[in-house]
């Protein structure tokens, strides 16, 4: 399911405005294009996709599941000279 780039506010019953995003839903037995439907915005919605394994692998965390693996992060090599400053 991809995002469409349109969206929407609404009024809830308690006054909170709510994000809605459109997003593609594939079709049953692929017939045609997906079809069109609004949902609230999640806070993964949000976020760069350089960021979304570690709020996934935050969200795992949180619900007590098994320890999250992110293969997708690599660490940032540090400089030389940075490292020769700081030690």
């Amino acid at each position: 399911m991809s995002l469409t780039g349109r969206f929407w506010f609404r009024k809830s019953w308690t006054g909170r405005l709510v994000l809605l995003v459109e997003e593609e839903r594939p079709r049953w037995f692929r017939r045609g294009s997906g079809k069109p439907r609004w949902r609230n915005a999640r806070l993964l919605d949000f976020a760069e996709p350089e960021l979304r394994p570690l709020m996934a692998m935050e969200k795992h965390h949180r619900a007590g599941g098994a320890s999250a693996q992110v293969r997708t992060l690599r660490p940032v090599p540090a400089a030389p000279e940075a490292r020769s400053a700081n030690g």
